[in-house]
C-alpha cells in the first residue's frame, strides 16, 4: 500500500469508534482489469443488503473505474451508502494500453445512479492526467449526479497524506 492508503485508513479509524476500514490490495496494479479489480472489490465488500447499506466506496485513479463496475454489478435494490471517486476520470489525455479497456467500456450510469445513495468526486485543477478538469467535472455531474470537489493543486492526489480526501470522507461519513 502506497500513496494516502495507509494514513487515510489510520485517521478514519482513530476517529470512529464504530467505522471498520478494509484496504483492497488489488490485483496485479501495474496491469488493472475490469474483471479483477472488480472481483477484487465484490470480495472484499460482498453482497449483504445491510452491510452495504452502511458500506462507503473509496477508488482512487483506475479504482474509481472498479468501484463504478462494482456498482454496476449490484442487483437491483442493493446499495451502498456512498461513493467516493478520488482523481477519477472518463478519459486521461495519454492513454497507455492497460487503462484502454477501462475508457473503452460503456456504463450503464441509471444501474450505478440506482447503486449509490451518494456519490462525491475529488478533482485536481492540475492532474497531470486528466488536464481539462471543468469537461471531467461535468462529466461526473451530468453522467452519475455526483458532487464534484475541486482541490486546488493536489495534481493525481498521490501524497502520502491527502487532507482534502480525509475531509470529504469525513463529511461522506456524518451523512450515513
Amino acid at each position: 500500500m502506497h500513496d494516502w492508503y495507509p494514513w487515510i485508513a489510520e485517521k478514519l479509524i482513530d476517529s470512529s469508534t464504530y467505522l471498520s476500514v478494509k484496504l483492497a490490495d488489488m490485483p496485479d496494479p501495474g496491469l488493472p482489469t475490469i474483471s479483477g479489480w472488480t472481483q477484487a472489490i465484490s470480495s472484499i465488500v460482498g453482497h449483504d443488503h445491510k452491510a452495504l447499506d452502511a458500506t462507503i466506496l473509496v477508488g482512487h485513479s483506475v479504482g474509481a473505474q472498479a468501484v463504478l463496475h462494482f456498482l454496476a454489478s449490484l442487483r437491483p435494490g442493493q446499495q451502498v451508502a456512498s461513493a467516493v471517486f478520488v482523481a477519477g476520470w472518463w478519459d486521461v489525455d495519454e492513454p497507455w494500453d492497460s487503462i484502454r479497456p477501462w475508457i473503452a467500456h460503456r456504463h450503464d450510469y441509471q444501474q450505478i445512479i440506482s447503486a449509490a445513495k451518494s456519490m462525491h468526486v475529488l478533482l485536481s485543477d492540475n492532474d497531470p492526467f486528466t488536464s481539462d478538469y471543468a469537461a471531467n467535472a461535468e462529466l461526473w455531474r451530468s453522467r452519475l449526479g455526483a458532487t464534484v470537489h475541486l482541490v486546488p493543486k493536489a495534481k493525481h492526489f498521490n501524497g502520502a497524506v491527502e487532507p482534502a480526501v480525509l475531509e470529504c470522507l469525513s463529511l461522506v461519513a456524518a451523512e450515513v
